[in-house]
C-alpha cells in the first residue's frame, strides 16, 4: 500500500535555486509571450499541461521541448481530482498521461494537480498511475490581474532556497466562471520576477534541475 505522503515541495539545499513552473497551458498567447522571456533570459523551465490542450496545440507542445524545457501533466482538463468519484482518479490520469505523452513524443512522469487539490486516495491514485506530484512554494498568483511589476513582486512572498515557484501559462477557470482573463504580459511578469530573483542573487532553473542539486523536499499535502 502507497503511503499518502510525498509530493515534491522543493528542494533542500543551502544553494539559491528556484524552480520556474507554468500551469495550464500550452496557450497560444501565453506560451509564446513566456518562451520569449525565457529565451531572453536564457532560463529552463517546467510546464505542466493539460493534455486537452496539448492536443489542440501540438506545435506549443513542440515549441516548449525544442526550446529545452520540459514538460508535465496538470490533468486532462482542470478538475477537481478530489471532486470525483475514487475510482475514476486513476484512469483518469494515466489517460492524461497517456496523451501528453503522445504529443510531446516522450513520457511525461510529473504531474501538479489542478488547484493543488489533493487526498490520500487521490495521491495513492497518481503514484499508482506511475506519477510524482510536484507541488509549489512561492506563487505570483497570476490569476488575479495587476501591473507585471506588481504580479511578479507577489512571488517574493515565502521565497528561500530551494523553491518552486507556480505561475501559468494559460488561463483556465470551471465552466459557468465569469472570472475575467487577466489583461498583462505572461512574459513581462517572468522578466520582471527573474530580475528580482537575480538581484537577490537566485538561480532560476526547472524542477529536474532543482531536484538533482538539491535533495527533495518530499512532505504531506492535502486540500481540497
Amino acid at each position: 500500500m502507497l503511503s499518502p505522503v510525498g509530493s515534491i515541495r522543493g528542494g533542500k539545499t543551502d544553494s539559491r535555486l528556484v524552480a520556474l513552473t507554468y500551469d495550464d497551458g500550452p496557450d497560444p498567447v501565453g506560451t509564446p509571450a513566456v518562451l520569449e522571456a525565457l529565451a531572453s533570459l536564457g532560463l529552463k523551465a517546467t510546464f505542466f499541461q493539460l493534455a486537452y490542450r496539448a492536443e489542440r496545440h501540438p506545435e506549443l507542445v513542440r515549441a516548449v521541448l525544442d526550446e529545452g524545457h520540459e514538460i508535465a501533466l496538470h490533468g486532462v482538463d482542470h478538475t477537481r481530482l478530489t471532486s470525483l468519484p475514487r475510482g475514476e482518479v486513476r484512469g483518469l490520469l494515466e489517460n492524461g498521461r497517456e496523451r501528453l505523452s503522445k504529443v510531446a513524443g516522450r513520457d511525461v512522469r510529473m504531474f501538479r494537480p489542478p488547484y493543488g487539490a489533493q487526498s490520500p486516495a487521490t495521491y495513492a491514485a497518481t503514484r499508482r498511475a506511475g506519477l510524482m506530484p510536484v507541488v509549489w512554494g512561492p506563487t505570483v498568483r497570476d490569476w488575479v490581474d495587476g501591473e507585471a511589476p506588481e504580479v511578479a513582486a507577489r512571488g517574493l512572498d515565502g521565497l528561500h532556497p530551494g523553491s518552486i515557484m507556480l505561475m501559468h501559462d494559460g488561463f483556465e477557470v470551471p465552466p459557468g466562471d465569469t472570472t475575467p482573463e487577466p489583461t498583462f504580459d505572461r512574459g513581462d511578469v517572468t522578466r520582471e520576477l527573474v530580475a528580482e530573483l537575480r538581484a537577490r542573487d537566485y538561480e532560476p532553473v526547472s524542477v529536474s534541475e532543482l531536484i538533482t542539486h538539491a535533495k527533495p523536499w518530499r512532505s504531506a499535502w492535502f486540500r481540497n
